[in-house]
C-alpha cells in the first residue's frame, strides 16, 4: 500500500507465459521470479482446486472447505518459493508487523489470469492462521504487465455513484447516505446516476469533463454475475426493457471508460464477482482485471459473493477514510476492510489492485513493451529485446538462452508493433509500415549507452532483415528458438564472431550475366536458400511471366535443410557471402540499380543479412514476403534510400 514498505510475490505461467489466459484446468507448472534472474518452480494442483470451487461460488462456503484451500496455497507457496528466499521470511515479516503496528504490504503480481481466482487470503499461516486476517489487511494484487500509472492526489476528487436494481434490490440508499455523510460535496442530484446504462454513462461522464469537473473516482452498486462465455460480469439496466437486466463485460466498460481513463483515480465495484476472472476455458478476465490493465490506477472489488452488509460496511469506511482523514486510497482500502464483519467472507473476498506505490523502486526483470508515446527506462550497456509480431517468446526462456548475460536480471524490452499477436501479420502495406516505424523508433531511442543488443525475434524475414539493418552500429546477438518451437532459444548470430575460413556456407547457383541484368531493366531477384529449396513454381510466380527480372540464387553448399545453420559461425560466414554477393553486383554488373530478395532462412540469418546490407555502397535492396496463400509480396521497405537512384558508375 502507499506509505507501507511492499513485499512482491511474482508469479507467472512456465507454458504459454505471455498467454494470460490461456489456461486449460490442468494442473500446471509456474515461476516465482526471485533475485538475479533466479527463478524458483512449482506445480499448483489445479484438479484439487477445481474439487473446491463450487463452494466459493456462495458466499458462506464451509469450514472445511476453507481449510483445505488455504493449506493448498501454502503447499505452493512454499514450493514455489523454496528455491529463492523461501516463503517463511514473507510470513514472518508480516506477522511481525502486526505485532509491532508497522505498515506492511503483499502485493501479488501475476501474468497469469488464473491465479487471480485464488482466495489468497484464506492462505493458512504457521499459526493456524489465515493471512488475510492480518491486521492491517496487507494484500494487493497487480498485473505483471499493468500500465502503472501514478494516483495524481490521494484526494478522491469528485465521486460518481451509479447503480442498477435490474437483477434486483441493491440498497442504494444506505450507500448514498454513507457518501453524503463523509464527503459533504456529493450532488446527489449531479453525481448519482440511476439504472445505469452504458449509454448514460458515456453520457455522464463526458458532460462532467466539458464543465471541467471530471470524475475522480467511480463507485459501481449493482449485482454480478455469469455472462455469456463463462465470465463474470456486472448485470445493468437493458436501455431497451427497462427493468430488466443485461449483462455486461469488462470489455464493454473498458471500451466506455477508455477515453475517461486519464480522469479516473479509482473505481469501486461493489457487485458479486467483480474479480472473478471466470469459469475454466473461458478465464477472460473479470471486470477489475480488464479495468487496472486499461490504466485506472486503483480498483476494489469481490472476487466472490459480497453481502449487502459487506458493501454497505465497506462503502461507509472507504469514503469516512478518503474524505474525513484524507488518507491515500491504499490505506483507505485498509480501514474498509476493518469494517467488514467476520460473520461473512467478505474479508476474504474484497481486492485491491493496486499502483505502483509512488518512488517504489522499479523492480529489474520487467517486460517493458516499446511505445513511441512512453520513456523506456534507464537503458543498460546490454540491451534485450524481444520481437513480438507473430509469436510471444517467454521470459524465462529469454533468461535461460541468455545464461547470465545482459546482468543477470534483465529487463525485457518488447517490440510489440500490433495490439495482437497473430501468425498472418502484417495483413497489409499500412501495418508493414507500422512495424518498420516502430523498430525505427526503438533504435532511434538507444543512444549512445547501450552497447549491445540481444535480440529474440518472432517476426516475419523481412522485418528481421530491416532490425538486423538498423542495429548495424551496435554489437548483436540474435537468438533463434530451436526445431519444433520447443521454446529453447540458442545463439543464431553473434556479430563479434568471425566467420570460418574453412568452407563456403552458399553456392552461386545461378547467376547473371551484364546482358541479362540490362535486359531486365536493372531489375535483380536474388533467392537465399537455407531452410529449404524455393520451389519453381513459387519462384516462377514471385518473377512475373512478363519482362521477369534477372536472377541469382544462393543456396547452402551442403544443400537447403533445417539443420544446416550449425551455429554463429555458419551465420557469420553466410553473411559475409551475401555482403560479398552485393558488392560483386556494384562492381560487376553496373546496370543494376535494385536487387529483390527472397528468404528461406533462419530469422537470426535475416537479421545477419540485414546488417550485411549497406545502401551507400550497394544497390537497393526491396524485400518480398513469403506466405503459402500468396507467394512472395513485396514489403513496402524504402531499401535505405529516399529515392530511386540512377545509373550508377
Amino acid at each position: 500500500m502507499p506509505g507501507s514498505h511492499i513485499l512482491t510475490i511474482e508469479l507467472g505461467r512456465v507454458e504459454r507465459p505471455d498467454e494470460p489466459y490461456a489456461f486449460d484446468g490442468k494442473p500446471q507448472k509456474y515461476f516465482a521470479r526471485g533475485a538475479q534472474a533466479k527463478l524458483g518452480v512449482a506445480v499448483l494442483r489445479w484438479d484439487e482446486v477445481e474439487t473446491l470451487r463450487a463452494e466459493f461460488l456462495h458466499a458462506d462456503p464451509t469450514s472445511a472447505a476453507r481449510k483445505r484451500m488455504g493449506d493448498l496455497l501454502r503447499r505452493f507457496l512454499v514450493d514455489v518459493l523454496k528455491d529463492l528466499e523461501g516463503w517463511t521470511p514473507y510470513e514472518n515479516a508480516l506477522l511481525n508487523a502486526e505485532k509491532k503496528k508497522a505498515s506492511i504490504g503483499l502485493r501479488f503480481r501475476f501474468s497469469a489470469g488464473e491465479l487471480f481466482d485464488l482466495p489468497w487470503a484464506l492462505t493458512t499461516l504457521h499459526n493456524g492462521r489465515s493471512l488475510g486476517s492480518i491486521k492491517p489487511y496487507p494484500l494487493s494484487f497487480e498485473w505483471a504487465h499493468s500500465n502503472r500509472v501514478p494516483l495524481a492526489s490521494p484526494s478522491p476528487g469528485r465521486v460518481l455513484f451509479a447503480w442498477s436494481n435490474a437483477a434486483d434490490d441493491v440498497f442504494e440508499e444506505p450507500h448514498l447516505a454513507a457518501i453524503q455523510k463523509a464527503y459533504p460535496d456529493f450532488n446527489r442530484e449531479q453525481d448519482a446516476l440511476e439504472n445505469v446504462t452504458l449509454d448514460s454513462l458515456r453520457k455522464t461522464l463526458e458532460k462532467a469533463r466539458q464543465e471541467g469537473r471530471p470524475f475522480r473516482l467511480f463507485h459501481i452498486l449493482c449485482h454480478g454475475g455469469r455472462v455469456a462465455g463463462g465470465t463474470f460480469g456486472l448485470l445493468w439496466t437493458d436501455p431497451h426493457r427497462p427493468g430488466r437486466p443485461m449483462p455486461v463485460d469488462g470489455d464493454r466498460l473498458r471500451d466506455v471508460l477508455g477515453p475517461y481513463q486519464g480522469d479516473l483515480q479509482a473505481v469501486v465495484l461493489s457487485a458479486c464477482h467483480g474479480s472473478n476472472p471466470g469459469q475454466v476455458g473461458s478465464m477472460f478476465g473479470g471486470v477489475a482485471h480488464d479495468l487496472h490493465r486499461l490504466g485506472i490506477p486503483a480498483v476494489i472489488a469481490s472476487q466472490m459473493p459480497l453481502t449487502v452488509d459487506g458493501s454497505i460496511r465497506m462503502t461507509g469506511a472507504l469514503y469516512d477514510a478518503l474524505c474525513q482523514k484524507k488518507l491515500p486510497i491504499g490505506e483507505a482500502f485498509q480501514k474498509a476492510h476493518e469494517a467488514l464483519s467476520d460473520l461473512s467472507l467478505d474479508w476474504a473476498s474484497l481486492q485491491f489492485f493496486e499502483p505502483s506505490p509512488p518512488g517504489d523502486v522499479r523492480a529489474r526483470g520487467q517486460r517493458v513493451v516499446f511505445s513511441p508515446d512512453e520513456p523506456l527506462p534507464e537503458l543498460p550497456e546490454e540491451l534485450v529485446v524481444a520481437y513480438e509480431v507473430n509469436f510471444n517468446v517467454s521470459p524465462p526462456a529469454i533468461i535461460d538462452a541468455l545464461d547470465g548475460r545482459a546482468g543477470g536480471d534483465p529487463d525485457i524490452v518488447v517490440l510489440q508493433p500490433f495490439d495482437e499477436v497473430e501468425d498472418d501479420l502484417p495483413r497489409n502495406a499500412r501495418q508493414w509500415r507500422r512495424a518498420i516505424e516502430q523498430a525505427d523508433q526503438l533504435v532511434n531511442t538507444l543512444g549512445t549507452r547501450v552497447l549491445m543488443v540481444h535480440l529474440f525475434g518472432r517476426a516475419p524475414l523481412p522485418l528481421m532483415f530491416h532490425l538486423g539493418w538498423r542495429l548495424s552500429r551496435w554489437k548483436l546477438r540474435v537468438y533463434q528458438e530451436e526445431r519444433g518451437r520447443t521454446g529453447r532459444w540458442t545463439c543464431g548470430y553473434d556479430s563479434m564472431q568471425e566467420p570460418s575460413p574453412e568452407e563456403r556456407f552458399f553456392r552461386q547457383e545461378v547467376w547473371p550475366d551484364s546482358h541479362a541484368c540490362r535486359a531486365a531493366g536493372g531489375r535483380l531477384a536474388m533467392t537465399v536458400e537455407v531452410n529449404l529449396s524455393i520451389h519453381p513454381e513459387a519462384l516462377a510466380k514471385w518473377l512475373g511471366p512478363e519482362d521477369p527480372p534477372a536472377l541469382a540464387r544462393l543456396v547452402a553448399a551442403r544443400d537447403p535443410s533445417p539443420t544446416v545453420v550449425r551455429g554463429p559461425v555458419d551465420t557469420a560466414r553466410a553473411a559475409d557471402e551475401f555482403r560479398a554477393c552485393l558488392d560483386r553486383i556494384h562492381a560487376e554488373l553496373p546496370d543494376v540499380h535494385e536487387v529483390w530478395i527472397a528468404m528461406a532462412c533462419p530469422a537470426s540469418l535475416a537479421a545477419a543479412l540485414g546488417r550485411a546490407y549497406n545502401p551507400k555502397t550497394q544497390a537497393t535492396v526491396k524485400l518480398f514476403n513469403f506466405r503459402k496463400s500468396e507467394g512472395y509480396v513485396e514489403v513496402p521497405w524504402t531499401g535505405g534510400v529516399t529515392r530511386r537512384p540512377g545509373r550508377r558508375s
